[in-house]
């Protein structure tokens, strides 16, 4: 799964051209587009893993496996953004 295709890829913030007086609301942009980021990425993950569960029940595994691969993608995805929000925080 590409993070790019699926609207899903990192906004890129470039916060170290200028010093924190230069910026004031600097990291606050930051941190709330990491934070949309999560959002968006955690409402995508519901809904694949709600999917996900209505595929167990049926026999096309061949949709399921794709679906899992997909959810397995989308927590990817989260741990690294969470650890990115995290690293910038602290």
């Amino acid at each position: 799964m590409n993070a790019f295709r699926h609207g899903l890829a990192a906004v890129s913030i470039n916060t170290t051209t200028g010093t924190a007086d230069d910026h004031p609301f600097a990291d606050d942009s930051c941190v709330g587009a990491m934070y949309q980021r999560l959002r968006q990425i955690e409402v995508e993950r519901l809904k694949v893993l709600n999917e996900v569960h209505n595929l167990s029940r049926s026999e096309d595994m061949a949709t399921l496996h794709t679906a899992v691969r997909r959810l397995a993608a989308l927590e990817r995805y989260s741990q690294r953004s969470h650890a990115k929000l995290k690293k910038h925080i602290f």
